[in-house]
């Protein structure tokens, strides 16, 4: 968690979307190799909290879920309906991706400490309390619980985007993410203006700003683009030609900034000079790079 703690994210959504990476990469390793299905499950009510993880039927013993799953509550906060009680991932081999659920009515547990329910209510409070957080109070509740303002996502105020924020991540609801693995590229397009490159291959070309993979270099700095809001500078193992396909060989934390799978391909739908005009620019792009990516069939 580290690598993560102190990074700004663009959004709450985007932040509980990586703690729930982080978790999965948890798991995973504690699993080891040879596993069929990972099956997290959190539940939570102030700072009692129970985690269970369960490798194809057996539960096993991984650490470091607690600060990824604590801040992960946290950003899903949303004023006046308070956060989820329970989140279940489950995690398939051979990808990135996870589906599941967060629950933010029904009980976490059989039992529910009654500090644990006078806290939660503290930290998030919520304008309707289900009864069964209500009756594991010590007393009963003031006729009006305390209302918070969302004071979970005050950091994002104050930035310079005048759009409204995204809206939180859910605390309801299935959950699920599909990483992608491969593009059609129609077009190609190589620009360079002192000093700086940028090699595009657009999905469709009546609308090259909507779907694209781009590579762009500025002296030593180099960057992987894709759809354009999604980007990493490092981490990008290899680049290999092969045919019709160039293919990216690319690290967990490279390919989770990107939204893709570690081996992500796109398949050139272009003429055969344009394919021959991509191996002879990419590799001008690429030398000067700090730490340029090994080349492949180019």
């Amino acid at each position: 968690m580290d690598s993560t703690r102190n990074k700004r994210w663009s959004s709450r959504r985007d932040e509980a979307h990586a703690m729930r990476m982080a978790v999965g990469d948890l798991a995973r390793a504690a699993a080891g190799e040879g596993w069929s299905e990972l099956v997290v499950r959190r539940g939570q009510v102030g700072a009692y909290a129970l985690t269970t993880v369960t490798c194809d039927g057996r539960e096993i013993v991984v650490e470091g879920m607690e600060e990824p799953f604590r801040r992960m509550r946290e950003v899903s906060c949303t004023s006046g309906h308070g956060t989820w009680f329970t989140c279940e991932l489950w995690f398939a081999p051979g990808g990135r991706g996870y589906t599941g659920r967060v629950d933010a009515s029904g009980p976490p547990f059989a039992e529910v400490p009654p500090v644990a329910a006078l806290a939660e209510l503290t930290v998030f409070p919520r304008q309707e309390a289900p009864g069964w957080l209500l009756d594991a109070l010590p007393t009963a509740p003031p006729l009006t619980l305390p209302m918070g303002g969302d004071t979970h996502g005050q950091w994002l105020r104050g930035s310079h985007n005048d759009q409204p924020p995204p809206p939180p991540p859910s605390i309801s609801g299935d959950l699920s993410y599909v990483p992608a693995t491969a593009m059609t590229a129609r077009g190609f397009q190589h620009k360079e203006k002192r000093h700086r490159h940028l090699a595009v291959l657009v999905r469709d070309t009546d609308a090259p700003k909507e779907a694209h993979f781009a590579v762009a270099s500025a002296g030593e700095d180099c960057w992987i683009i894709r759809d354009r809001m999604r980007a990493t500078g490092e981490g990008v193992r290899s680049l290999a030609v092969d045919g019709t396909v160039l293919r990216l060989e690319l690290t967990a934390e490279a390919a989770d900034a990107l939204e893709t799978e570690t081996c992500f391909e796109v398949l050139l739908d272009l003429p055969a000079e344009e394919i021959e005009r991509l191996r002879t620019v990419l590799p001008g792009i690429l030398r000067s790079a700090g730490d340029a990516p090994e080349l492949i069939g180019f």
